[in-house]
This record gives structure tokens, C-alpha cells and sequence, in this order.
């Protein structure tokens, strides 16, 4: 019985070790966003004997109109991405076609597909649209991408609801699109959250592809944009650490409300499936 308390304190206590070490990078981040350059240069760990408020006034102005951008991108990515997965999932899940399966898995191969690996042929792809330095050439990959994961869960969760309710809707005499509406996606919200949820995420976060994509200025996502902050010359830490602070609270909001819906998702996901 001893072992296994000190088995358990040891366990807790390496945990705890964990989290604290996981939030030291925001705790360095919070510090650094309230010193000039001369308190940074003085130590990165010490807490600033003036604290500079100002670094966040400077953020706000500058990060404002690049959030409203990442908004209105994830937003689109979001919508895009269940849209265009509830209609494939379903065709999975409750049509029988030929070539069905393997349609299926080759869709789910993609995941194994690493992003860095069809840079420079997606790069190629919009340049020959001629889509470059618009919105649509971080909004269309991002649902192209979200696609193959929601298909995947979304797929295991309808095959996975009972025959009956669908045989009683056909009964009365209801089309697969209201089938699908009506009943379907009214019972996959849980999972449509969580869909939801790691769709904005990747898109809010998404670095590389912005930033060869969008060279405008005023279409830059918030990524990208609090790069503004630094030049060839020198780096501004306080306000660009500040910007990090305020881009972070859009996503930490959306994480925070939809996280019941986040857990639930996975876990009736795992039962389905």
C-alpha cells in the first residue's frame, strides 16, 4: 500500500513538473510583453522594474485589423470544411456505390501526407489560378486539408446512428437532404463542434502557407502580420510579444465555449466509431 502511494506521489509530481515546465514558455512571453528592449537585453527571467502598459496599446492598434482577418479566414475554413465533410461523409456512410472503399481510404491516406511535401506543388497550383494575395488562397487549402480529418470522424459517427431513424423518415416520404438536415446533423453537433474546433485552431495558427501566399499588407493574417514588429534592424520584443498576448484571447474564447461540445465530440467519436 505504501509503494503504491509513493508511486502515486511520484506520479503527480512529475505531472505537475510537466505543467509547470509547458507554461513557462507563456510565462516568459507574459514577462517579455510588459519590458522595453533595454529591460529584455537586461534578462529575459527578470520581472521589470517599470512595467511598460503602453506595449499593449501599440499591440492592439497594429493586431486589430490582421485578427479581423484570421477571423473572417477561419470563419470561411470552418463553414467550408463542415459543409463540404457532411456531404461526403454521408455519401460514405449511407450510399453503397462501386469504388466506395477505396475512394474512402484513398481520402484517408492523405493524412499520412506530410504539408511540407505538397508545398511547392500547391504554390505552383495558385499561381496558375492567379489566386495569389487574395483570401481564398489560405481559405480554400485550409478546407481541402480539414476535409480529410472531419470526413473521417464524421463518416465512423452517421454509420453509426440506428437504421430505424432513418427508415422512419423515408416512411414519410422525406428526400436524403432533409434526412441529412433534418435528423442527421441535428444529432452530430457534439462532433461538428469538435470538427469546429480543430479546424479554427489549425487555421488561426497556420503559418508557412500565409506567408508565401500573402504578401499584401492588408490581407495578412495575424500570424504573419505581428511580424511587423520586427525588421531588418532590430525587433520591438515588448509589443510583439504583447500582439502574441491579444492574438492568443480570440482563440483561447472559442476553446473556452466550445469545449464541452470539444469533449463530447471525441468521446461519442471514439464510441461510434
Amino acid at each position: 500500500m505504501n509503494k503504491n502511494k509513493i508511486a502515486s506521489f511520484i506520479l503527480i509530481f512529475l505531472l505537475s513538473l510537466f505543467i509547470l515546465f509547458s507554461f513557462f514558455p507563456i510565462l516568459i512571453m507574459l514577462l517579455t510583453s510588459l519590458k522595453s528592449n533595454m529591460q529584455v537585453s537586461l534578462g529575459v527571467f527578470k520581472f521589470p522594474s517599470v512595467i511598460h502598459w503602453d506595449n499593449y496599446s501599440r499591440a492592439f492598434d497594429a493586431v486589430l485589423p490582421y485578427a479581423m482577418n484570421s477571423i473572417f479566414i477561419a470563419v470561411a475554413a470552418v463553414i467550408g470544411v463542415l459543409i463540404a465533410s457532411s456531404f461526403a461523409a454521408y455519401a460514405f456512410a449511407r450510399y453503397r456505390f462501386p469504388g466506395r472503399e477505396i475512394l474512402y481510404y484513398l481520402i484517408i491516406a492523405l493524412m499520412m501526407v506530410p504539408a511540407v511535401l505538397i508545398l511547392i506543388p500547391m504554390f505552383k497550383l495558385v499561381v496558375a489560378l492567379d489566386m495569389l494575395n487574395t483570401y481564398w488562397v489560405v481559405i480554400l487549402p485550409q478546407i481541402a486539408s480539414g476535409c480529410i480529418i472531419a470526413v473521417f470522424l464524421l463518416r465512423s459517427f452517421f454509420a453509426g446512428l440506428p437504421e430505424d431513424l432513418f427508415e422512419s423518415f423515408r416512411i414519410d416520404g422525406a428526400r436524403e437532404i432533409t434526412i441529412l438536415t433534418r435528423l442527421v446533423l441535428p444529432l452530430s453537433k457534439p462532433i461538428m463542434g469538435t470538427i469546429a474546433v480543430l479546424n479554427f485552431h489549425s487555421s488561426w495558427n497556420d503559418y508557412i502557407w500565409p506567408l508565401v501566399t500573402i504578401n499584401k499588407n492588408a490581407l495578412k493574417p495575424v500570424v504573419t502580420g505581428i511580424m511587423s514588429f520586427s525588421n531588418d534592424y532590430s525587433t520591438d520584443y515588448g509589443p510583439m510579444m504583447a500582439a502574441y498576448v491579444l492574438a492568443s484571447i480570440p482563440l483561447m474564447l472559442v476553446i473556452g465555449f466550445a469545449m464541452k461540445y470539444f469533449v463530447h465530440g471525441l468521446t461519442s467519436g471514439a464510441v461510434k466509431a
